[in-house]
């Protein structure tokens, strides 16, 4: 829009998407139902940006928000961006263990270092907590994958941080490296956690090569 007049500007192309639509970048998540587990740090903020991306792949998210998460993203973004309810508390249906229809991967993003903990210990307290109790007793059987992408300050990261990331190694989480960055570990790019999941999903082979590039890169014209 360089030298032209602010009050004076096309509108925009018509798009035969609908408002809450996203194009697709593949279909290496179709079918997939995806519980996006959102948790209190700051990278929340970011997380309607991912849910959108998975998306793109054809996964069906469904956002699960911790009461301090909600200091950072509104529940109106995420249901906006997933066009689901958003589970903010657990009620009579009981939504952590979705019976109905079963999630098939569990991602958390961001983990806190909070969250790392409670999970690896088993402590089950809360819309994340129970959920991911819930998750891991699923993954044991063989029926979901729970992938966590730690998101903490420099100062948070310690040997107890590292054994409970371990200990849910141990027991088939699949962690997702952090982005280094400004002395913390950032939440990696939307593209990367996607790729993640689509690997975890045994789905890879499926990613469209021309939109999503080995590094988890999205390339672009």
């Amino acid at each position: 829009m360089s030298g032209m007049d602010p009050f004076h500007f096309p509108p925009p192309t018509p798009s035969d998407l609908g408002d809450r639509e996203v194009p697709r970048d593949g279909n290496a998540l179709d079918g997939v139902r995806v519980a996006l587990m959102v948790t209190g740090g700051i990278a929340a903020f970011r997380t309607p940006a991912l849910a959108r991306s998975l998306r793109r792949q054809g996964a069906c998210v469904t956002a699960f928000c911790s009461e301090d998460a909600l200091r950072y993203v509104t529940a109106d973004a995420l249901e906006w961006s997933t066009v689901n309810p958003v589970v903010t508390r657990l009620s009579a249906h009981a939504e952590h263990l979705s019976d109905a229809a079963p999630f098939d991967a569990y991602l958390v993003a961001p983990a806190t270092a909070a969250t790392i903990g409670r999970m690896a210990w088993g402590i089950a307290e809360g819309v994340i907590g129970a959920t991911m109790a819930s998750a891991i007793g699923r993954m044991e059987r063989g029926q979901a994958r729970v992938l966590v992408a730690p998101t903490m300050h420099g100062s948070m990261h310690s040997s107890i941080l590292v054994e409970n990331l371990e200990r849910l190694h141990r027991l088939g989480v699949r962690v997702i490296a952090p982005r280094d960055a400004y002395g913390k570990h950032n939440l990696p790019e939307d593209a990367v956690i996607v790729r993640e999941v689509c690997q975890a999903m045994g789905r890879l082979n499926q990613v469209d090569a021309a939109n999503l590039g080995p590094d988890g890169g999205v390339k672009r014209s």
